[in-house]
């Protein structure tokens, strides 16, 4: 078994279809840093069934897919493709050629293909275990693994010398054995379950036979006495029966008398039948005379009733007429006389009006001289109410020249004792003439205004 070709197609940095055929002897990449060639041995663990995106040096799984550039545009899906001569048969599948391919979309989706005939990872898996090949193995090496390689702890070295010896066959057989087991147990679990489920329907399911056959037992003993029964009434009813045809016998032989008397009793319904029409016949003549009597009768005794009432109320009119006309002759008596105190008193007023006219006459003139007598006297009050205002007014000014003239007084006496007071006595005359002068004054505009009306 011998690598021949790994195709790519939008694989990390191989946008376009890219083949690369390995020949017999050593096929090496050389390149600058950054050239891709880390990318050809991501492709191969990739292809080989690597499911961890930190292997691939990414955070997801669909960053292996040519994400795009500046000069191009990103794909929608990566594929890689491993060739693999079979001519020794190393591989268990009847080709000399195997092709392993993989396939991966952005919306996630990844497809395994084993000669361009979809198939499972586990189905490459087993396949290429114990060929050395393997997401896991030791083929694919990359620079970070080295460190593993030198690594002095126990595990890893162990992981790499079981690999080399071919040991992880056997390992992922076992791993899947206890993976089956643990399955098996699980399964077996769930057995005792359900058998014990089952065993709770089938106690259930014998209960319910027992009720069944119960029941079955029951409706058979149901059924024999409800036969018994329907024999016993059958037996009953044949009795009856008999007592019937015996009955019938006796009423046969006794049926033409019988009838001979229903004929005769038919004939003397219909002449009583003739009989009753005629009868009926006359009573309708009779209750038609009858009811034109009494529609007579009715008739006489309305009339006789209005003619009573009318006669009642003549009587009434008439009672009420001669109420009435003494009513009347009363009422001319009083009117008589009425007429002749309304003519006295007539009389009476047409004086009493001749007097009142005069009255009014000498009212009016009077009334005239007394509105005369209230302009002249309205005159003279605006007058004096004038010459009121006028003296308020001087008294005002003479009550506050008298108020003024106090002041001075006072001044004058504090002066004069200031001055060591000379002749006291003359000055408090004068002071009291010029007092008893204001007093009078202001008495006689008082008693002018007093005396205005």
């Amino acid at each position: 078994m011998r690598l021949t070709k790994l195709e790519l197609h939008g694989f990390k940095s191989f946008a376009d279809a890219t083949d690369i055929v390995f020949e017999q002897g050593v096929t090496a990449i050389v390149g600058p840093n950054g050239c891709g060639k880390s990318n050809v041995s991501d492709a191969i663990r990739w292809v080989l069934g690597e499911q961890r995106a930190r292997m691939m040096r990414g955070a997801k799984m669909e960053e292996v897919i040519f994400q795009g550039s500046s000069a191009r545009r990103a794909v929608n899906l990566a594929e890689v493709s491993l060739h693999f001569e079979n001519d020794d048969g190393s591989l268990g599948v009847p080709f000399k050629e195997v092709v392993i391919t993989r396939r991966l979309s952005r919306s996630g989706d990844s497809e395994y293909f084993l000669n361009r005939a979809p198939c499972r990872l586990r189905d490459i898996g087993d396949l290429l275990r114990g060929t050395g090949l393997g997401a896991d193995s030791g083929v694919v090496i990359e620079s970070k693994m080295i460190d593993a390689l030198l690594s002095d702890r126990p595990d890893e070295r162990r992981e790499l010398f079981e690999e080399a010896a071919g040991v992880g066959l056997y390992r992922d057989r076992r791993r899947s054995t206890e993976r089956r087991l643990e399955e098996t147990s699980v399964d077996l679990q769930r057995l005792d379950d359900l058998i014990a489920e089952v065993q709770t329907q089938v106690r259930s399911l014998a209960r319910q036979r027992k009720r069944a056959e119960r029941h079955s037992e029951l409706n058979e003993r149901r059924f024999q006495l409800e036969i018994a029964v329907a024999a016993r009434e059958m037996a009953a009813w044949h009795e009856e029966l008999g007592k019937l045809e015996s009955r019938i016998a006796e009423l046969r032989e006794v049926v033409p008398a019988s009838e001979a008397r229903v004929r005769e009793a038919e004939q003397e319904r219909e002449h009583r039948h003739g009989a009753r029409a005629a009868a009926e016949g006359q009573r309708g003549e009779l209750a038609r005379l009858v009811g034109t009597q009494r529609q007579q009768t009715l008739q006489l005794r309305g009339e006789i009733a209005v003619a009573e009432e009318r006669q009642r109320n003549a009587g009434a009119r008439r009672q009420r007429a001669e109420e009435e006309r003494r009513e009347t002759e009363t009422h001319g008596v009083r009117l008589a006389s009425e007429r002749a105190e309304a003519t006295a008193a007539r009389e009476a007023a047409e004086a009493e009006r001749l007097a009142a006219a005069d009255r009014l006459e000498q009212f009016t003139a009077t009334e005239e001289e007394a509105r005369e007598t209230v302009a002249a006297a309205r005159g003279i009050v605006a007058a004096a109410e004038r010459s009121v205002r006028e003296l308020q007014d001087r008294l005002r000014r003479l009550e506050h020249d008298g108020e003024g003239t106090a002041r001075e007084h006072g001044e004058v006496a504090r002066r004069l004792e200031a001055n060591g007071r000379p002749n006291s006595r003359e000055i408090n005359i004068a002071l009291e003439r010029v007092q008893g002068d204001r007093r009078a004054l202001l008495n006689g505009y008082r008693g002018k205004a007093a005396a205005a009306p």
